[in-house]
């Protein structure tokens, strides 16, 4: 049983935690920190954790395996590297580093003290994603063309004024780093690394001061191009369509719904079988913890959606395209 800590006491954490709590044989949250001593009260009383006052603290109990951090994503990367050198797994929040540079050291970091790093994009585990993945490992797809994606809510229409998403440096391009990188692990997931990027984001209807309309266009290494946006402040809306020249697939992985429109066939739906992604990631890193495979998010992979992030606000900003340089090279192990 890989025995974790809960840090930063948000509703992210609280979902992280209900989704393994008496369920998994697995992992299990045993410990908990946020700056707040009402959260940690709070979340005490709900999970039956020991609270700890300090990040600190909880990186010197030996009886504590691995960190979930829930935290604002500015602070990521030095404590992601702090767990490392104090011998503990982690499992980061997604966007997994704010920069491409911050990144590299902090998965450096646990790769070099033989810890294992896991970036929580859990729809990679969900049945659509899943079956459009062995699609075009199939080859089902022929030649994939293009990918279109959209991750958008209504939250921060309600976000407070000190809130820390409220904010342009942790919400770059307004909902990127909350939303669309879910759908950026997506695509490059299908189509392989971004090299260009073309974007535009604008702040038209949310209270706070970060943007809520955010659009971009990719172009992949495999020649493929793709279209993302997220928008925050319309009714919630998560899907990915995937265009080759053999079959289109159009997927609803929050809804657990796939249709696919084959060649010379008329559009059928695809019976799936629901994946809770949360119990499914969290269980998955507990395996990895244990010797068994890796998790399947690698690290080189959630840089590289850092950098993809990181040309959609340089592009937006500019208003001019942006190249990533290379594909996703960094060899962490």
């Amino acid at each position: 049983m890989l025995r974790a800590a809960a840090i930063g006491l948000g509703w992210w954490a609280d979902e992280l935690t209900r989704a393994i709590d008496g369920k998994s044989e697995k992992i299990r949250v045993t410990a908990c920190h946020s700056r707040s001593a009402e959260n940690r009260a709070r979340f005490c009383q709900r999970f039956g954790t020991a609270p700890y006052e300090s990040y600190q603290a909880v990186l010197a109990d030996g009886d504590i395996d691995a960190v979930l951090l829930c935290t604002p994503h500015s602070l990521h990367a030095e404590q992601v590297e702090q767990a490392a050198r104090a011998g503990k797994h982690v499992f980061v929040e997604k966007p997994f580093t704010l920069t491409q540079e911050s990144g590299r050291a902090a998965a450096r970091a646990c790769s070099d003290a033989g810890r294992v790093l896991a970036v929580g994009h859990n729809r990679r585990f969900a049945a659509a994603t899943r079956e459009v993945k062995r699609m075009l490992e199939a080859g089902e797809f022929g030649t994939a063309l293009h990918c279109e994606a959209n991750f958008s809510n209504p939250r921060p229409l309600s976000y407070a004024p000190d809130g820390w998403r409220a904010n342009r440096t942790e919400s770059p391009g307004g909902g990127i780093a909350g939303m669309g990188v879910h759908m950026i692990d997506a695509m490059t997931h299908f189509l392989g690394p971004v090299t260009r990027v073309t974007a535009q984001a604008k702040r038209l209807a949310v209270a706070v001061d970060i943007d809520d309309t955010t659009s971009a266009l990719f172009e992949f290494d495999s020649g493929a191009t793709g279209y993302l946006g997220t928008f925050s402040a319309c009714p919630q809306t998560v899907f990915f369509n995937l265009y080759g020249t053999h079959a289109n697939a159009f997927a609803e992985p929050d809804a657990n719904r796939l249709r696919v429109h084959r060649s010379e066939e008329e559009p059928a739906e695809v019976a799936l079988t629901p994946v809770d992604t949360l119990l499914a990631e969290l269980e998955e890193f507990a395996d990895a913890c244990a010797g068994g495979a890796a998790f399947r998010v690698r690290p080189e992979e959630a840089i590289h959606t850092v950098a993809v992030m990181q040309a959609m606000v340089a592009a937006a900003e500019r208003g001019d395209a942006v190249a990533i340089g290379g594909a996703p090279s960094v060899a962490i192990k």
